[in-house]
């Protein structure tokens, strides 16, 4: 089992993240909720599948840096992925390349996180 269960995308302009991330992503971000004296809005995820949830967090505690923890998104082609980021406003700070069998990016956010995308090398 992998350990990685939740994750926390800390962002300084909550829907200037959720317009990003829905663009990239091509997924449905739900409304913001209040918890634990912060603005979060979870991407949609389904308790019972394989992989983690994550959510966007505006709060006094998450300041979003290119410096912070590196989030690695599975994403199905590098390629198309990396487009659809950059149109949505990301910058480009790594690759496209092949590290043992993945096609590995990294991008800068809407909100300066440092994000990087993986998809497996297709034989």
């Amino acid at each position: 089992m992998n350990p990685i269960l939740h994750v926390e995308v800390p962002v300084a302009d909550l829907e200037r993240a959720v317009a990003f991330y829905e663009h990239w992503l091509q997924v449905r971000i739900e409304a913001p909720i209040d918890l634990h004296d912060c603005r979060m809005a979870y991407l949609s995820f389904n308790d019972d599948a394989a992989g983690a949830s994550m959510a966007l967090v505006h709060g006094a505690d998450y300041l979003p840096s290119e410096q912070g923890p590196r989030i690695y998104l599975g994403v199905d082609d590098v390629d198309r992925s990396l487009q659809r980021a950059l149109q949505a406003g990301a910058v480009l700070c790594f690759g496209p390349a092949v590290a043992v069998g993945w096609r590995v990016a990294e991008i800068r956010d809407s909100e300066g996180n440092r994000i990087a995308l993986q998809a497996p090398i297709n034989p």
